[in-house]
């Protein structure tokens, strides 16, 4: 997870985030809440994600609010399934037959959780 600072403003009734790790990223949103969202969004869409700037060279008008967003850098990502081979020894793979577990999605799980774990 990498924790972006943001500069918020409200401006005719909405909502203009600018995220100064991205330039040239202007969103805007009815709230600050979508707002965010739609940064999440759009920041989990970039190929590369630069690490996030110190907020202390931040610099703000009147007016202006920061905010910190967490973003999760594989959320979004493409969830496309592909066939992968692996090896197991013979009696995890008849344990798992016996006992009706999908040994994919085992394995999609913990390695899920082990990069929650160390991103």
């Amino acid at each position: 997870m990498k924790i972006y600072p943001a500069v918020y403003s409200v401006r005719n009734d909405l909502v203009e985030l600018i995220v100064p790790d991205f330039p040239g990223m202007l969103i805007e949103g009815k709230t600050l809440v979508e707002a965010t969202e739609k940064a999440e969004k759009l920041i989990t869409s970039q190929l590369k994600m630069p690490e996030p700037s110190d907020m202390k060279n931040t610099h703000l008008v009147e007016g202006e609010h920061m905010i910190m967003l967490p973003i999760n850098e594989y959320s979004g990502k493409n969830t496309k399934r592909i066939r992968r081979n692996v090896t197991i020894p013979q009696y995890l793979n008849d344990w798992a037959k016996q006992s009706g577990i999908n040994v994919s999605q085992v394995l999609t799980e913990a390695l899920d959780q082990k990069f929650k774990t160390t991103v």
